[in-house]
């Protein structure tokens, strides 16, 4: 199989619709953190676990050409483990969801910042392409190490600080989509291969 026939074949479908949800998750956030309601708790814990679901597809799909697979297991089970917690402190304490957030923001950027220094091992300072994609994963650190940060710092009400998260996991889906956009060019530009 050639790297083209590959590119085609992997589910960038299923990353993308992760990364729609987690635009989806942070308008949410926004829109209705001023009236969090034990309904929007379960919401927002369903788009947590649908993510998950989604990366879990794509890893499972992915798995007998990507190495690193073990990344996309760890994100899914993460999203899906998190949108549990989010769904039991949603029928309790608010503030159990802001500590719950910002936890999940901080696993993501220390899988983030994992996963760029294996990039950067695996890559041995090759194409540009690499390189963008470790510059991709080092914002997305600064990104998600943001938002644990304001929400653990400024988490004096909960709609101040569930207003900001909001902003700052849109911008983890934008990130999620220019990284699937480095990965797609980087796989078309490798040397041909049989997979097999």
């Amino acid at each position: 199989m050639t790297n083209q026939e590959h590119n085609q074949s992997t589910p960038w479908g299923l990353l993308s619709a992760k990364a729609i949800i987690y635009v989806a998750i942070g308008v949410f956030i926004f829109a209705f953190s001023g009236s969090f309601t034990a309904v929007s708790g379960s919401i927002l814990a369903g788009l947590f676990m649908l993510a998950g679901i989604f990366q879990l597809l794509f890893s499972r799909r992915n798995k007998s050409t990507d190495t690193s697979n073990i990344w996309g297991l760890m994100y899914g089970f993460s999203d899906i483990g998190f949108g549990i917690a989010i769904l039991i402190y949603s029928l309790g304490d608010s503030d159990s969801i802001v500590q719950t957030l910002a936890f999940w923001a901080l696993l993501y950027a220390i899988l983030q910042s994992v996963q760029a220094m294996y990039s950067f091992i695996a890559a041995r300072g090759g194409t540009s392409a690499p390189l963008k994609s470790m510059l991709t994963h080092g914002i997305t650190v600064l990104v998600s190490g943001g938002m644990s940060y304001v929400l653990l710092t400024f988490a004096t009400g909960f709609n101040e600080s569930m207003h900001l998260s909001g902003l700052f996991t849109i911008g983890l889906g934008a990130l999620l989509f220019v990284l699937i956009q480095l990965m797609r060019a980087q796989k078309a530009n490798e040397p041909e291969h049989r997979v097999g």
